[in-house]
């Protein structure tokens, strides 16, 4: 006779994954649709179906916060909140320091409990701009940053570290310089160019305001993903002769190309 083999219905298998972390300062749901919607255009490919989190500290607080800080909570209507997001096509998937009376509601409209993670006041992972070097000192009449043409700042966002799996650095109004390595997992967005002076194995989005002329450049292209003004190439998608080698990303008649530096 023979030996019937005992066969596992399934595995469990833990993953560390990038997920995008929707941060509320307001209750205003017709708002935050309105302006959400308007980045998710600027990457409709990349968002598309995309994991979000939410995170309601900043409105609503947590159970660790002094009872004094109740009076001040706005709460977001949690089944209203997850329709908005799917209306948008990205996905619901949690949401990051929930309140223990809330979690009926949440898991009613979807969303899982995350644990973990930043609070209401972590900090923004941006490095402040040096200022401008000048004989008087800081006070009113203390020389600002020349302006280009174009708009921005003649100074750009300098990050002298790498940058680490689930950061996100955004360059508002100016270039990204990056004095090391960009790690799987991380990512730079500039309204102007991106300068990585080391390896891009995550993301970099120049010209995030559509900016056709931002270019991105990296000593070594490894990349998840790169975009310039909303067009993007994915990982699949970069050929196989740029990976590993200085590159400098453009567009050109609407295409986004690769070039050897």
């Amino acid at each position: 006779m023979r030996r019937m083999t005992q066969v596992t219905p399934f595995e469990l298998e833990g993953m560390v994954s990038t997920v995008t972390v929707l941060r509320l300062s307001t209750t205003d749901l017709v708002a935050v649709k309105r302006e959400l919607r308007s980045k998710l255009e600027q990457l409709p490919g990349f968002f598309l179906d995309a994991p979000i989190v939410v995170d309601l500290s900043g409105l609503e607080g947590t159970d660790d916060d002094p009872e004094s800080d109740v009076r001040d909570r706005q709460e977001v209507p949690l089944r209203d909140l997850a329709t908005l997001l799917r209306d948008l096509k990205v996905v619901p998937i949690g949401i990051r320091n929930l309140r223990e009376d809330r979690r009926a509601e949440a898991r009613a409209a979807g969303f899982a409990s995350i644990r973990g993670g930043g609070g209401k006041r972590a900090a923004k992972t941006r490095e402040p701009a040096a200022p401008a070097a000048s004989g008087g000192g800081g006070g009113p009449g203390a020389a600002q940053p020349a302006q280009r043409s174009d708009g921005f700042s003649a100074s750009s966002m300098i990050v002298r570290t790498a940058v680490r799996g689930g950061q996100v650095l955004y360059a508002e109004q100016c270039d990204a310089v990056v004095l090391g390595p960009v790690n799987a997992g991380g990512e730079i967005i500039a309204d102007g160019n991106i300068h990585i002076y080391a390896s891009l194995r995550g993301r970099a989005l120049a010209g995030a305001h559509g900016n056709e002329e931002a270019r991105i450049f990296c000593k070594s292209l490894d990349a998840e993903l790169v975009a310039i003004a909303g067009c993007y190439l994915r990982a699949d998608e970069i050929p196989a002769k740029n990976r590993g080698k200085p590159a400098q990303i453009y567009l050109e008649n609407g295409n986004l190309m690769i070039a050897e530096i």
